[in-house]
């Protein structure tokens, strides 16, 4: 049978003429970086075709995906809010991108202090943390799901402020009291967590 392709999707209609027209195009080799963690932020990805993915690495190597964006999506629009990217952007396999000057798509919406900007980035907040929860309870190990938490959640300090009892972060992680206990007592002791009384800390294992 002939191997039939997809198009590959228009992007947004609602996107004005003159931002459209600003639109570049890039394509990536599975494994290419578009942008790395701590980045400035100049663009927001359309994905035209492939997949990305967001990633943060974890003191001890493993590699957190925070999220993913697939053909018709939007991919690393949060890094708006803070106008740097706060993890790198990978291919997962081979991808084209249309790429949407920062600038030109802030003044389409209105401007950083309009509603519609605050609102999107509201959104895309939250959908970024759901799109995180989910991959965090796809891990097996205790440690890695805290660590991922941290990773995530922590903005570029990596620091959570937790005032709820830690049953109540048990619960958010999937695991036991007990074993979130023994978790971060162990990661504690290996130097990869601070903890105080309201807040969690990740460290790099060097601090």
């Amino acid at each position: 049978m002939p191997d039939f392709q997809l198009p590959a999707p228009p992007l947004p209609t609602a996107l004005p003429a003159d931002l459209l027209a600003q639109a570049q195009t890039v394509d990536l080799a599975r494994g290419e970086h578009l942008f790395r963690q701590g980045d400035a932020m100049y663009h927001v990805a359309f994905v035209l075709e492939g997949e990305m993915k967001a990633v943060r690495h974890l003191p001890d190597g493993v590699e957190c995906v925070m999220l993913r964006a697939r053909a018709g999506e939007l991919f690393a629009e949060s890094g708006m809010a803070d106008n740097q990217y706060r993890c790198d952007g990978i291919a997962v396999g081979a991808v084209r991108l249309a790429m949407l000057p920062v600038k030109a798509l802030r003044a389409a919406l209105g401007g950083e202090d309009s509603l519609a900007y605050g609102f999107c980035m509201a959104v895309a907040r939250q959908a970024r943390k759901q799109c995180s929860r989910q991959e965090r309870l796809r891990l097996k190990r205790a440690r890695d799901r805290v660590l991922h938490f941290l990773a995530c959640e922590g903005g570029g300090e990596g620091v959570v402020q937790w005032s709820a009892h830690l049953s109540e972060l048990a619960a958010e992680l999937g695991l036991e009291r007990e074993t979130l206990y023994r978790t971060l007592a162990a990661l504690d002791a290996e130097g990869l967590l601070r903890r105080t009384e309201n807040q969690l800390r990740l460290l790099s294992g060097t601090d």
